[in-house]
């Protein structure tokens, strides 16, 4: 397994098949970060020290049986997070990833971390779950593009002016022979 894989849990599984016997839907909805190093195990149902829960932002298809899914965390204190969890909307752990050496991001209240994840859904019934989003990422940061656009013409346009004014001290120059 990947150091880096999430482990569906018992719990998640059995949401999954008993949606898929039943024709219905589970939708993960919510992607919690937290302290705790260790090796996650298939019968866990909680984080062990879950700092922040964010809900899924974007989802898209990242291949046969897989998704690759995105939360947005801010935090007023830092931290480095070193599990993570999926749930679903009923608040059930549905899969689960941490590692007992490996940090996977450091949250400061500096930042804003845009985390995507891969959920690989080879061992669940894939036909039963959705992922409830709160829209697409790319939407949050419309303000700060337009901003940084909006510098980037400035200073372009002043490299312009700058050009002309070099063209028109130039061409006046030539005119006197100089």
């Amino acid at each position: 397994m990947s150091d880096y894989t999430p482990i569906i849990t018992q719990a998640g599984l059995n949401a999954a098949a008993n949606a898929k016997d039943s024709g219905i839907h589970i939708n993960i909805s919510h992607i919690a970060v937290g302290t705790v190093g260790y090796t996650p195990t298939r019968d866990q149902t909680a984080l062990r020290n879950e700092r922040d829960r964010s809900q899924v932002v974007s989802v898209a298809d990242a291949g046969p049986g897989q998704i690759h899914i995105t939360a947005e965390f801010k935090s007023t204190s830092e931290y480095p997070v070193r599990e993570v969890g999926f749930f679903l909307e009923d608040g059930t752990l549905f899969a689960a990833w941490s590692h007992p050496d490996n940090t996977l991001f450091y949250q400061t209240p500096l930042s804003t971390v845009i985390q995507g994840f891969d959920l690989v859904l080879s061992a669940v019934p894939v036909s039963a779950i959705d992922v409830t989003t709160t829209g697409d990422i790319n939407m949050f940061y419309g303000a700060e593009f337009i901003a940084m656009c909006d510098a980037q013409t400035r200073v372009a346009t002043a490299q312009i002016n700058s050009n002309l004014r070099e063209i028109k001290l130039n061409d006046r120059l030539m005119t006197l022979g100089v």
